[in-house]
């Protein structure tokens, strides 16, 4: 990814991730567990961390089946146009050939698949999942749903995967009641969360404009994810 993934900066336009350290050590997360969730503040590049993952994933274990689910099909897609873009910009000897190729889906000669779509009770079903990504999954409004009918397929294989990203959204919620177990240990989940100060830029300064601009709770939900 520090060699070949191109991501668009806001404003600094097309330029090559450079992880932080915080962001090697998610992908070392992502790779090295089977179950990972992942409490992070907005814009710390977690969207675009994924998507380099899912992009390699896809073009180096051959026939995967990846799936892209947000609580809006808009932030799924979002995130499948961030896949597309870094696909068309790899070198011809990292890229693999494609056999389909459009916004809600990318389908690899190497027999592996992307499908981005919204977070249903059916989303999924009837697939062979090998990895689900699931984005702000504690704004899914039928979290427990999608989750029940989804887990079997995951849990079928032995490297299948299963990522969850959010902010948090409250408590009582599915993402709050996995992200609970996880850091008790009593499931398989490996959580994952950074402080907001660990972004390059962040400082105590940019945490008082923040606030001035939105409000402190705004603030602790999104930044100090905080329940």
């Amino acid at each position: 990814m520090n060699n070949f993934f191109n991501i668009q900066h806001p404003t600094k336009g097309r330029m090559v991730y450079n992880a932080y350290e915080y962001q090697e050590k998610l992908l070392s997360t992502y790779h090295n567990y089977r179950f990972n969730i992942n409490m992070l503040p907005r814009q710390t590049g977690k969207s675009t961390t994924a998507a380099g993952y899912l992009l390699w994933y896809a073009m180096f274990v051959p026939d995967s089946v990846i799936l892209i689910a947000a609580h809006k099909y808009a932030g799924a897609q979002e995130i499948m146009q961030r896949i597309r873009y870094a696909y068309e910009l790899c070198p011809n000897h990292i890229r693999a050939g494609v056999t389909s190729y459009n916004k809600g889906s990318i389908d690899f000669d190497n027999g592996s698949r992307i499908v981005a779509q919204a977070t249903t009770e059916n989303t999924g079903r009837g697939m062979s999942l090998t990895l689900v990504y699931l984005d702000e999954f504690a704004f899914v409004q039928n979290a427990n749903e999608f989750y029940t009918s989804t887990y079997p397929v995951i849990s079928s294989g032995k490297d299948t995967k299963v990522i969850i990203t959010s902010t948090p959204n409250g408590v009582g919620n599915m993402f709050y009641r996995l992200w609970e177990g996880a850091i008790q240990k009593t499931s398989e989940f490996k959580p994952f969360t950074i402080k907001w100060s660990d972004v390059p830029g962040r400082d105590e300064a940019w945490k008082k404009q923040t606030i001035a601009n939105s409000s402190e709770l705004q603030f602790a939900q999104e930044f100090e994810v905080n329940f």
